[in-house]
């Protein structure tokens, strides 16, 4: 299969890193791909670099327009892409030679309609990497497992541009900002089958300022996005316990927000998180961290680290 691989790149303010990007797409060992650069109203100087790429590489498009977000960009993308499949890549974050040439066969089957791998997270600031396991990486009708947690990044992705444009994959609403690509994944879900190559072929690097590290915004625009598929999900005949699910994102973050020593937040989310399921044991838990003073929640998470 040789199909031609559209890959988009929303860009923002990324003159920094963006040659890097692009670098490693360019050498990608499959040979059928066109790259897509989508200026999202940056105000660096992404918009000449963007020009001066476009004219040293033929395989490169660039594209300028109005600030609108990364959803908006990636739909800007799709909507120019040539390539039966599109491939999601941001403006810092890397893929190894091989990711193209190991994704696009699996797409011989026609059931499948994305297909993802692995990524190493790289946390630039701190100066570390991380290989997750797949222990929790699923292939054929993955709703009911997609739907607990977004079980891959957007930078390993690849796509049948039909079914983006059949499902309006990506929404722009502001507020879903940081997980707009997981409500993506999640549509696609309900209309095809995903795969994966059990494979690290791309790098997810973390600066320490990305989105994705704003907890609070992104508890809230997880549960925008709960709130977008779960009429679709039914439509689609999807039965999960949305209450469940709820609750779990909840206490997730809550123990997120104890880590980061955010006692007050942590227990008004472990009480939110009760009321969806009756659970006596996260109300009253909610109410230690409502009651009890920070002080000493932080002495005795000080001791604990320490031991």
């Amino acid at each position: 299969m040789n199909a031609l691989v559209s890959v988009v790149i929303p860009v923002y303010n990324g003159a920094e890193y963006l040659e890097a990007t692009v670098n490693t797409i360019l050498e990608q060992d499959y040979d059928n791909v066109e790259i897509l650069l989508i200026n999202d109203g940056s105000k660096d100087n992404s918009e000449q670099l963007i020009n001066s790429l476009v004219e040293k590489h033929s395989s490169i498009n660039g594209f300028h327009k109005q600030n609108g977000g990364v959803a908006a960009a990636r739909n800007y993308g799709i909507e120019r892409a040539s390539g039966d499949l599109v491939a999601f890549c941001d403006q810092d974050d890397f893929w190894l030679p091989t990711k193209l040439s190991k994704q696009v066969p699996l797409f011989e089957n026609p059931k499948v309609g994305l297909v993802y791998c692995g990524a190493i997270a790289d946390y630039a600031h701190l100066n570390k990497q991380d290989k997750p396991s797949f222990d929790r990486k699923y292939r054929g009708d993955v709703f009911d497992k997609l739907i607990q947690v977004n079980m891959f990044t957007c930078c390993t992705a690849i796509a049948r541009k039909s079914l983006l444009q059949e499902t309006q994959a990506f929404d722009d609403e502001r507020s879903l900002m940081g997980v707009d690509d997981w409500l993506a994944w999640l549509k696609l879900s309900l209309v095809c089958e995903l795969d994966f190559v059990p494979e690290h072929l791309a790098i997810h690097v973390f600066h320490g300022d990305n989105y994705s590290s704003n907890e609070e915004k992104m508890h809230a625009a997880e549960l925008v996005c709960l709130d977008k598929i779960q009429p679709m999900a039914e439509k689609h005949d999807k039965s999960v316990d949305w209450n469940e699910i709820k609750q779990n994102l909840h206490v997730r973050y809550a123990n997120t927000y104890i880590y980061n020593g955010m006692f007050n937040l942590a227990g008004d989310t472990l009480l939110k998180a009760s009321k969806l399921k009756n659970n006596s044991k996260l109300s009253v838990k909610g109410r230690l961290f409502k009651i009890v003073p920070n002080f000493i929640w932080r002495f005795m998470q000080k001791a604990k680290r320490a031991v």
